[in-house]
């Protein structure tokens, strides 16, 4: 039987939680502190980075205590650490930036630089090994620049409130749906090449609601959040985990009513160094 180790955003709770199914006395779960908790990043020195609506914060991975904290800003939708310390940060109007905005902030935390882009929606944002952005604007992925341009645009019937979208070796991308609930899989064109995990495709009593933060294992399968709604009365309904194959047979779940209201966020942390800066610009999480 499949046993994760992952780290979990519990937005209806607003905390952050550590799952290891095989070693279950080094779980543990602390209160974000901070609304609206959204992305995940492995940035070294056993530290996870969670972005939220003020900035970021970093937890030890081991004991979920805080080390760092950067909360100056309002609106922050996603938080993405570079190799070299800097970090990105994106949202709608933030820091005086009308639209969406990303601003870039060196080591020390001061802004080096404010990109404009035209929208008035983004959620995720991931890099890819092109050197470009990939922005969830709501009924469509958009890649960008880093000078305020888009250079493509991906809609695609069903997305709402799309959440996240990575670039897969073969140029493909892999989005989910948001309230749609449902992933995709768009070839290099934005053409569909697959849909997977609709609620016509799995129980009942998943209850797909809002497919949120996913990530893709090296082994071909996606783990993926499956956010039940905000507030504190979801611990019940759905089941907020899954796992497909490459087939996109579900092959793993996971919810706990105990201990969870709403899941958004996910980041498995199996075969994985923490003490290593990770990201997912070839679709798979390695170290940078």
């Amino acid at each position: 039987m499949t046993k994760h180790r992952f780290l979990a955003i519990d937005e209806g709770l607003a905390q952050l939680l550590h799952v290891d199914e095989a070693h279950p006395e080094n779980d543990w779960a602390v209160p974000v502190g901070h609304p609206q908790a959204r992305d995940m990043q492995l940035v070294g020195g056993g530290r996870v980075l969670v972005g939220h609506h003020h900035g970021w914060s970093e937890f030890d991975i081991a004991t979920g205590e805080v080390h760092f904290e950067n909360t100056s800003y309002e609106g922050v939708t996603a938080a993405r650490r570079q190799p070299d310390g800097r970090t990105l940060l994106a949202g709608v109007d933030i820091a005086g930036i009308q639209g969406v905005g990303v601003i870039e902030l060196g080591t020390d935390g001061q802004p080096l630089r404010k990109i404009q882009y035209e929208g008035d929606y983004v959620r995720l944002i991931r890099q890819t090994a092109q050197g470009t952005l990939l922005m969830s604007c709501n009924d469509r992925i958009r890649e960008a620049d880093l000078d305020g341009n888009y250079l493509r645009e991906f809609p695609v019937e069903g997305f709402y409130h799309a959440w996240k979208s990575l670039r897969l070796p073969d140029g493909h991308l892999m989005v989910s749906a948001g309230y749609g609930a449902f992933m995709v899989e768009l070839d290099v064109d934005g053409n569909i090449v697959r849909k997977f995990g609709g609620k016509e495709q799995i129980p009942e009593e998943v209850n797909p609601f809002f497919y949120a933060t996913f990530q893709l294992l090296p082994d071909g399968h996606l783990v993926l959040a499956n956010w039940q709604g905000h507030g504190e009365r979801f611990g019940e309904s759905g089941v907020q985990l899954l796992e497909f194959d490459a087939d996109g047979k579900l092959v793993w779940q996971w919810s706990d009513s105990r201990r969870i209201s709403s899941l958004q966020g996910l980041l498995v942390l199996d075969g994985l160094d923490v003490s290593r800066l990770h990201d997912e610009r070839e679709g798979v999480m390695k170290p940078l």
